[in-house]
């Protein structure tokens, strides 16, 4: 899951300010994506659960997910991502089809039930034959934070363009 954040809008200002002001509003578009980081990983905790019941605990199983969250800069501004495999499931649910794989499953129902290795090797089938039928619904963690990262990298882009300017930050 990637979200792009570009400083479009500054166009005119940067081309008429020069390169030093595109160097400076890149080192705050990356600023902000590092800030956002944060956001992120507490949108993440406190993410619905995916199958629409009342779980509890966000989008955090292993952790893996939310220690993926990375910022880097881009030619054209900074890129947000989270590198897990399943980011995207996480982020957009998963429709209806195909089983998941059952052994991903019993790993999840030992950690997350509690449940003895047989226990969740057991379990595995019901539950991924229910995520086939239903699908699994969207948490929208970066979706539902969007406005609050677009501000922090905003504010962090106009820090650097002033400190550019030789304006206190």
């Amino acid at each position: 899951m990637i979200r792009e954040v570009t400083f479009s809008q500054w166009t005119s200002g940067l081309r008429t300010l020069g390169p030093r002001m595109v160097h400076a509003a890149k080192r705050g578009a990356l600023s902000g994506a590092l800030r956002s980081i944060a956001e992120v990983q507490k949108a993440t905790r406190t993410a619905p659960s995916a199958s629409g019941g009342s779980g509890e605990g966000g989008a955090v199983n292993t952790g893996t997910y939310l220690r993926s969250w990375r910022a880097r800069p881009t030619e054209r501004g900074s890129i947000l991502e989270n590198r897990a495999p399943y980011a995207g499931v996480i982020e957009l649910g998963r429709r209806r089809g195909a089983f998941p794989p059952s052994e991903a499953i019993a790993r999840w129902a030992q950690r997350r039930l509690g449940l003895s290795r047989e226990e969740a090797l057991r379990a595995a089938f019901p539950i991924a034959r229910a995520i086939a039928n239903r699908g699994l619904q969207a948490r929208n963690v970066m979706t539902g934070v969007l406005d609050r990262m677009s501000g922090i990298v905003s504010t962090e882009i106009a820090r650097e363009v002033r400190k550019e300017l030789g304006g206190v930050a």
